[in-house]
């Protein structure tokens, strides 16, 4: 890499940077990246992806480095970004998490009344074991999606996918059966 720039501390690699030297921003990534990922990780144990995060850190870096003031230190400036960056995604994954609680309340309100007296065993009996075991673990059990996806040896997301199968197949054979209803 530019071993010239190695010398260099932050505030001069973040000046360089400023002024358009793409090498000054890798060495600012080379220098940093593994720290802030670092503090990710320790912060977003059960929420979000600290992968995801650390890409949105450096984003925010390039999109705010004309902000950046030189006579100020650079390490506070960068972990001022990293900390607001998790926040918002942390504040998005609560909210995500609130909307399908949303969505649950719903689907509930969708149900009959004579559907209500059966027990959630039997109206998880509609989905198929994998939807029914995620939307079991999820709403009975209250976990968390990377807690899903740990004991199911899957991603997140694709707990979170499954359980949104599962939610929306509940939501049509409710339909279904209202239908049914209203007609007789």
């Amino acid at each position: 890499m530019h071993e010239h720039l190695r010398a260099k501390s932050d505030e001069e690699l973040m000046e360089a940077y400023q002024m358009g030297s793409t090498p000054a921003f890798e060495m600012i990534f080379e220098r940093h990246s593994s720290r802030i990922m670092a503090f990710l990780s320790k912060r977003m144990v059960q929420k979000g992806s600290p992968e995801d995060t650390l890409q949105e850190v450096f984003l925010k870096l390039h999109r705010s480095k004309h902000l950046y003031e030189k006579n100020l230190p650079f390490l506070p400036w960068l972990f001022s970004i990293t900390r607001s960056v998790m926040l918002d995604s942390l504040k998005k994954r609560n909210l995500e998490d609130a909307v399908e609680l949303e969505e649950l309340d719903r689907l509930e309100a969708k149900i009959p009344e004579s559907d209500l007296s059966q027990s959630p065993d039997e109206i998880l009996k509609l989905l198929p074991e994998a939807q029914r075991n995620v939307v079991t673990m999820r709403v009975l059990h209250e976990q968390t999606f990377e807690e899903i996806a740990s004991k199911l040896s899957t991603s997140p997301e694709n707990a979170r996918q499954i359980f949104s199968r599962g939610i929306k197949k509940m939501r049509t054979a409710f339909a279904r059966k209202e239908d049914k209803d209203g007609s007789k």
